[in-house]
């Protein structure tokens, strides 16, 4: 089949001035991304504020915000999510689009979506999730991340009101068990690790537990694939080793980006999310290695179709993709 025959929902939004963003659009990224990247700062500046004896109120603060988040912790809001969706579906970079290869996305369809490259702040996975084709009040789709991002104030609220989830295991089996559509990306923070400014690098040769999921529960496996994620903040590439090292020991990224404004991603280019054709699983309740390689490769050959199809289109001919 054509490639242009299997496009059958595009969703773009361009700007329409060349060098400023949507004010809209400008807000409501600045202050996802700056809740996200400014956040960490407030346990560490309590503890440092107590052990440098300042004063131990902030301290006091933050043990009270924790306990109570323990007990009454921040419920989903459709009117948040509303927000949100409004704020980021206005352009804020020159083009934003999203291309749904083959079938639409429906529903409670038992869909895995699936997204790479991570970057350094995950751009294409935001607003692919604030998109009228993916997007949670659309498609009931859950929104799966890092179980660290829910310990951190603020954060945890954000994400909570935008109907975003934790993808430790437990969770993860809960939603499927429901039929609902997941979207994660699969890299984590090995990716972000990974992450250069104008190379194509995934962290997914070594990630498989979303595909023993897939099968227990039959789900569609989606590969998606952001085009323009490369260029959204410039990185520190040095020291890849040690960074590797310290992510496997702590389970922290170390990940040293800047971007437009400090927070906040370069903008004058395309972003583009590709979302895959559907690779079907069958349910299989015990799935043995063998069937999880076997589906491990289907998928990874679905990533590299989605990549090579698109790239000269949405990147370069000559780009490459690095799967590692």
């Amino acid at each position: 089949m054509a490639k242009k025959e299997i496009k059958r929902w595009v969703e773009t939004h361009s700007r329409n001035w060349k060098y400023h963003a949507d004010p809209v659009s400008w807000f409501g990224l600045m202050s996802f991304f700056g809740i996200w990247v400014g956040s960490p700062v407030i346990p560490v500046a309590c503890l440092g504020s107590a052990l440098a004896k300042y004063s131990n109120k902030p301290l006091m603060g933050l043990v009270a915000y924790y306990s109570y988040s323990y007990f009454f912790p921040a419920k989903p809001s459709k009117f948040v999510l509303w927000v949100y969706g409004a704020c980021l579906q206005r352009c804020y970079f020159k083009k934003q689009t999203v291309v749904v290869l083959g079938e639409e996305v429906k529903r409670d369809d038992k869909t895995m979506c699936c997204f790479h490259p991570h970057g350094a702040l995950s751009c294409g996975w935001t607003l692919a999730n604030a998109s009228r084709s993916l997007g949670s009040l659309n498609t009931n789709m859950r929104w799966l991340v890092a179980p660290l991002l829910f310990k951190i104030p603020l954060i945890n609220e954000v994400l909570r009101w935008n109907s975003v989830q934790s993808v430790v295991p437990s969770n993860f089996k809960r939603v499927m068990a429901l039929g609902e559509n997941i979207s994660i990306i699969p890299g984590g923070f090995h990716s972000a690790a990974l992450f250069q400014r104008n190379k194509f690098r995934c962290f997914v040769m070594k990630r498989k537990g979303f595909i023993k999921y897939a099968l227990q529960f039959g789900y569609k496996l989606r590969p998606c694939f952001s085009f323009g994620e490369e260029k959204t903040y410039y990185t520190m590439p040095y020291f890849e080793k040690l960074r590797m090292k310290l992510l496997a020991n702590n389970n922290m990224p170390p990940v040293f980006f800047l971007g437009k404004y400090g927070v906040l991603p370069c903008d004058d280019f395309e972003l583009t999310c590709v979302v895959g054709e559907p690779i079907q699983c069958p349910k299989i309740e015990k799935p043995t290695p063998a069937d999880v390689d076997k589906y491990h490769a289907l998928y990874i050959a679905g990533l590299r179709k989605v990549f090579d199809d698109n790239k000269a289109e949405y990147a370069s001919a000559d780009a490459e993709l690095y799967l590692e």
